[in-house]
């Protein structure tokens, strides 16, 4: 088990090899289509994407959901706002609480 994996721009990744993570860069989001098998055959416990790449094989990401590993977690990009993140973020702690919480700005 290779432990972490990272999908994701070239800028997005770089930082997390120098920390031993499996960094995979793609020069577009949808090369990661072609890519994620790769990645699943080296069987990290927990596989990064980022938003882009998210945006571009979300039923690849999905076809994973339902087993223990990889757990598959979606970070904001290099210059990204972390629109995507932050969505299924506050989908997940709506699931977990059974209810919405309202975040206020000040807050964040």
């Amino acid at each position: 088990m290779a432990g972490i994996a990272i999908i994701g721009d070239a800028v997005s990744v770089a930082g997390f090899r120098p920390l031993g993570v499996a960094a995979y860069a793609v020069d577009r989001p949808e090369d990661a289509r072609a890519l994620w098998p790769t990645v699943l055959d080296a069987a990290p416990a927990v596989v990064f994407v980022t938003e882009p790449v998210y945006a571009a094989i979300p039923d690849l990401i999905a076809a994973t959901a339902d087993s223990p590993v990889p757990a598959v977690t979606v970070i904001p990009g290099a210059g990204s706002t972390g629109g995507v993140g932050s969505e299924k973020l506050e989908r997940a702690i709506e699931r977990a609480l059974g209810t919405k919480m309202p975040v206020r700005e000040e807050d964040v």
